[in-house]
């Protein structure tokens, strides 16, 4: 049985993502921050962890509980930030950074030993971290994280000892809390394609920066 664990599960896209693999017949773990919602992602066939992937303490806890294997970990964090640079304040940015950026990128180093050797990593990131499609500007602090997060995870694989496929994926404007009603996509159509693209890349390392269809962003 395939096995995944999604860091960030309690809702959106996580929790769909999370219905979406227990659907078609996988061994699905993932986490969320607070007891209150342990309960929507068990009714979805997983099983539940709390966790939180801004406290070390918390991951290294989590570590200890998951055991090797995984044929995919995908982290699923992010968080809208203030919407431009002039009104935010330093402890804005920190958390912003750490969130989006920063603490994925820890998170996915402290739980590499947990993946098989030819198991997947991937993250959620946006279309909005991509420099080179930055053509209409607005949520600048959310797109310089994502890039952050983007140019994070080039590093990561780089400095891989063993090479594996590592997905950074953009999941589509989803109605969900942050993309809100008129976005274009409901969750489980964001979610279907987001599997078939991680399906197919399976045993195929290296990185790779894409949508929910498959198609390649620009970095």
């Amino acid at each position: 049985m395939n096995t995944a664990l999604i860091l960030g599960a309690s809702r959106g896209l996580g929790l769909g993502l999370a219905r979406e693999l227990a659907a078609r017949g996988w061994h699905v773990t993932g986490t969320v921050r607070k007891e209150a919602d342990e309960a929507a992602l068990a009714a979805v066939g997983a099983v539940v962890e709390l966790a939180d992937i801004t406290d070390p303490a918390s991951l290294a806890a989590l570590h200890g509980r998951i055991a090797p294997g995984l044929d995919l970990l995908f982290i699923n964090a992010g968080i809208a930030g203030p919407r431009d640079a002039d009104a935010a304040t330093g402890e804005d940015v920190a958390t912003l950074f750490m969130t989006n950026a920063v603490a994925p990128i820890q998170a996915a180093r402290h739980l590499l030993d947990r993946l098989a050797p030819d198991g997947m990593l991937a993250f959620m990131s946006s279309r909005m971290g991509s420099v080179a499609g930055n053509t209409e500007g607005g949520m600048e602090l959310y797109r310089a994280s994502k890039a952050a997060l983007n140019s994070l995870t080039r590093s990561l694989v780089a400095g891989l000892d063993h090479p594996r496929p590592v997905l950074t994926l953009h999941p589509g404007w989803v109605q969900t809390d942050m993309g809100g009603a008129g976005a274009d996509l409901d969750v489980p159509t964001s979610v279907r394609g987001l599997v078939e693209v991680i399906l197919a890349h399976r045993g195929r390392p290296g990185s790779a920066f894409l949508d929910y269809s498959g198609a390649t962003l620009p970095w």
